[in-house]
């Protein structure tokens, strides 16, 4: 069984990657920033419809990496030592 400590690093670690992801993908917003934040990777999948008959839906699954990512993954890691 992991200890406490050991779950709490990897918490810090996966905490800090969505954080960078989320920041890039907002920093490619701004047209200054934007050159320096593009998609290093885009992978996923669309499901635009889903008919069980009695309800509709569809979903999306993308991962993105930006240097944001890079930089959250670098600041996770060193946070968690």
């Amino acid at each position: 069984m992991a200890s406490s400590s050991q779950t709490t690093k990897w918490w810090i670690i996966i905490v800090s990657l969505v954080t960078g992801t989320l920041l890039g993908v907002y920093f490619q917003r701004f047209p200054s920033l934007e050159p320096f934040f593009r998609d290093i990777l885009s992978a996923g999948f669309n499901v635009p419809e889903v008919d069980l008959g009695f309800a509709e839906f569809g979903f999306r699954l993308f991962l993105r990496c930006n240097p944001g990512t890079i930089a959250g993954g670098i600041a996770g890691i060193w946070a968690a030592r």
